[in-house]
């Protein structure tokens, strides 16, 4: 047990100021008010400056700290996880990018067997290979490949059925199928990587599309005579949409206008970080390619393309307090409990709720990670180092 007396504990009902109980890995109470006299003896730990939010889910993730999801084993993902928690994460899926089939076999076979000694792994996600060569990003379109149902059951008994979602370009021939398919298998199904018109887009989500790959990026955006994939994504009820807000991505304007649209309930703060997150700046070898950090941390590939994210949840957190004025409350729903519920996790986390897993996370003023917790468990607190960053990945760096 453990008891944390804070002013600033944000729940689903708003800001708290009094305690949270944590018993048997679950938050056992939160209330208002001074500590009940027989709560005494539990070992208590004050944070009066600080605020103690729902841990973050990332929930579209490659790698950080030179640890990548992809071409690593169990113990590597686990070295992800430790990294993330030191930085407010409590639960994240690895996100496998389009890969050849005994890759992507690879990779689900280790986030499998991270999963049985893991618990900040909540499943796998593919984001691909099924997308459309004219939106790849960063992304080789040689490795990308028409939907099949056929290998999708493979990579689900090869995963052991741990894959929570698949990103797919709703387009593509088969496309509709798959995507009722893995719904009638409970795996939420995202858009992305797409050039979709708005029709087209409005189909897939009567099929079962229910995210927005990393809005806006790698999609048709919003024309007032085509609608396009942004259009029919941030107005329909249904979807949920991820955004990147590290401010390179997308725009501040445009978050402006994706969070007046679709509202709390329906944006997910998500990373798509890469293994170069928290790196030094320099160049690197990512799995075949080379990418370079800027000295502000940025990643890109030689061409100027935006190689996936280097910024982590917690930076995506500040700047929506700090730069787009979002108030805390809705700030930390979109950091956990929208991302939760979006993969079939939001009865039982994302939200500092009496029942739930006590995943939780303690900020200090200066944004600094004081505590996390994982079902209960103490993975970060005060005076304890960052994990350190993959040696192997660091020895990549190019002078």
């Amino acid at each position: 047990m453990l008891l944390f007396v804070s002013p600033a504990i944000y729940t689903e009902q708003g800001k708290v100021d009094g305690y949270l109980l944590t018993e048997g890995g679950r938050i056992a109470a939160v209330a208002a008010g001074p500590v009940p006299e027989n709560l005494a003896a539990v070992p208590r730990i004050d944070v009066p400056d600080c605020r103690v939010i729902p841990g973050m889910i990332d929930m579209h993730i490659h790698g950080a700290g030179g640890w990548s999801v992809e071409g690593v084993n169990a113990e590597g993902l686990r070295n992800l996880a430790r990294y993330l928690a030191a930085f407010g994460v409590t639960g994240f899926l690895p996100s496998a990018s389009a890969r050849t089939l005994p890759v992507l076999e690879e990779t689900l076979t280790a986030i499998k067997t991270a999963m049985g000694a893991e618990p900040m792994i909540l499943g796998a996600h593919l984001e691909g290979p099924y997308l459309s060569p004219a939106m790849k990003g960063a992304m080789n379109p040689d490795l990308f490949r028409l939907p099949s149902i056929e290998e999708v059951q493979r990579l689900l008994e090869v995963s052991g059925h741990t894959i929570r979602r698949v990103t797919l370009a709703p387009e593509q021939p088969g496309a509709l199928e798959l995507a009722a398919f893995l719904v009638a298998h409970g795996i939420a199904v995202a858009g992305g990587h797409t050039e979709a018109n708005y029709v087209q887009t409005i189909k897939a989500i009567d099929a079962g599309v229910r995210i927005s790959n990393h809005t806006y990026n790698a999609m048709k955006g919003l024309h007032h005579r085509e609608p396009g994939t942004v259009g029919a994504f941030l107005t329909d009820d249904r979807v949920l949409c991820e955004a990147i807000c590290d401010l390179l991505h997308v725009h501040p304007a445009a978050l402006k206008v994706l969070l007046r649209t679709a509202g709390p309930d329906r944006v997910a703060v998500i990373s798509d970080a890469i293994p170069a997150a928290g790196m030094p700046p320099g160049d690197y070898a990512l799995l075949g390619r080379n990418v370079h950090i800027d000295e502000d941390g940025y990643s890109k590939l030689a061409n100027g393309t935006i190689a996936g994210s280097t910024k982590l949840m917690l930076h995506g957190l500040r700047n929506l307090i700090e730069e787009l004025g979002v108030p805390w409350e809705e700030a930390v729903h979109m950091t956990s409990l929208t991302a939760a519920r979006a993969i079939g996790l939001g009865a039982r986390k994302g939200s500092l709720t009496a029942g739930k897993d006590a995943d939780l996370v303690v900020l200090g003023p200066d944004w600094d990670v004081r505590w996390t917790l994982v079902q209960g468990q103490v993975v970060r607190h005060p005076g304890a180092p960052t994990p350190a960053l993959n040696p192997a990945f660091l020895a990549a760096r190019k002078e």
